[in-house]
Parts: structure tokens; C-alpha cells; sequence
């Protein structure tokens, strides 16, 4: 895909935000995003509920970390890497739990077919802020644009065949999910007041 062809651009109309992207974009960002919740949704499916402190509190937990290189990235840019393991995973799930509730957000705010994405309330903008960057840590380290996390090289062979062909695109496409991001903050930051 052609990155100039993803273009976006963020604006405000009557409170809302409204984002253009070009159909291919929206596609293509549907697809990551479907993926990525695919991947949160496997992590908690494999939380242990048969553990005393799970069934304590009621909840599934995390009985050994994450394997898997790019979420281990994902993971590491929200729960400390200095914490001690069993605190990181006592807090993965509730992390988990989260990144999905924003990709659900964020894949019920992207049309079906054409480029116009529309957030109406602050949540919407705020999963949008959260699970896009977040997808982005796992496409990039899953195409090999970015290294996999210390500790991981050993699982580099559960992660896809990098394609040498595809490493120009996928660092532009990378950096286009950024400028998203980036150019949805700016908008969605409070005007200044005088």
C-alpha cells in the first residue's frame, strides 16, 4: 500500500472530531486493528482462573509472562519492565482488558467502507489515543521495523517471516500511524483560553 495514498486529516465540526483518510486506509487500519484485538483476546483467553488469588477476586490472571514478541512490546510500553514479575502480572490483564475495550472503540468509530471517522465523545478520542499507538508497537515489531524486546530473541520464531520488500512500507506506514495520532492530540487538545 501506498503511503500517500493513507493520507489523514483531523478536524473539528459542531464538538465533534471528524477524521479523513482515504478508503484504503481505513481498510488497512481495520485490518491491524482486527488483528491486534485478535491478539489481546488469545493473551486473556490463556489467564488462569483456577488459581487461588483469581478466584479471591474473581477475575482470570496472568500465570507466566507474555512470549510473544511484539505484544512483550506493547506490554512494556504500559507496565514497567523495572517492576517485579509478579507485579507485572497482576497488572496485565486489567492492561489487557483495556487495550481491547479501545480497540473495540476505535473499530466501532471506522466506517464499513468510505474514509470519514467521526468521534463524538471524549472516550472515543481517548481509545483512539491509547490503541492506536499500541497497535502500532506490535506492527512494528512484528514486521521487523523495530527490534523485538530484550529477552524475547528466542520466540523471534513465532513472529512472521519478515519480508526484505516490505521493510520500506511498513516503516512508512509506521510513521504514518504516528502523524495519526500525533494529528489527532493536537486537535483534540483543548484550546487554549486568554
Amino acid at each position: 500500500m501506498d503511503v500517500v495514498h493513507l493520507t489523514v486529516c483531523w478536524d473539528r465540526a459542531d464538538g465533534d472530531l471528524i477524521g479523513v483518510f482515504s478508503p484504503h486506509a481505513v481498510s488497512w487500519l481495520r485490518r491491524q486493528m482486527t488483528g491486534y484485538r485478535e491478539l489481546l483476546e488469545w493473551r486473556y483467553t490463556n489467564y488462569v482462573t483456577d488459581d487461588p488469588t483469581a478466584n479471591a477476586i474473581g477475575v482470570p490472571l496472568a500465570s507466566t509472562p507474555a512470549e510473544y514478541p511484539p505484544l512483550v512490546a506493547a506490554l512494556r510500553e504500559i507496565i514497567p519492565d523495572e517492576e517485579p514479575e509478579a507485579i507485572r502480572l497482576w497488572w496485565e490483564p486489567d492492561v489487557v482488558r483495556w487495550l481491547y475495550a479501545g480497540t473495540q472503540v476505535v473499530l466501532n468509530t471506522l466506517p464499513e467502507s468510505g474514509g470519514v471517522v467521526v468521534l463524538r465523545e471524549r472516550h472515543e478520542i481517548e481509545a483512539w489515543q491509547a490503541a492506536v499507538p499500541n497497535m502500532r508497537v506490535v506492527f512494528a515489531v512484528a514486521a521487523g521495523i523495530w527490534p523485538v524486546p530484550a529477552g524475547t530473541e528466542h520466540n523471534r520464531h513465532s513472529m512472521p517471516k519478515l519480508d526484505p520488500d516490505r521493510h520500506r512500507p511498513d516503516r512508512a506506514l509506521t510513521q504514518w500511524l504516528r502523524r495519526v495520532v500525533d494529528g489527532l492530540t493536537e486537535i483534540a487538545s483543548p484550546a487554549p483560553t486568554s
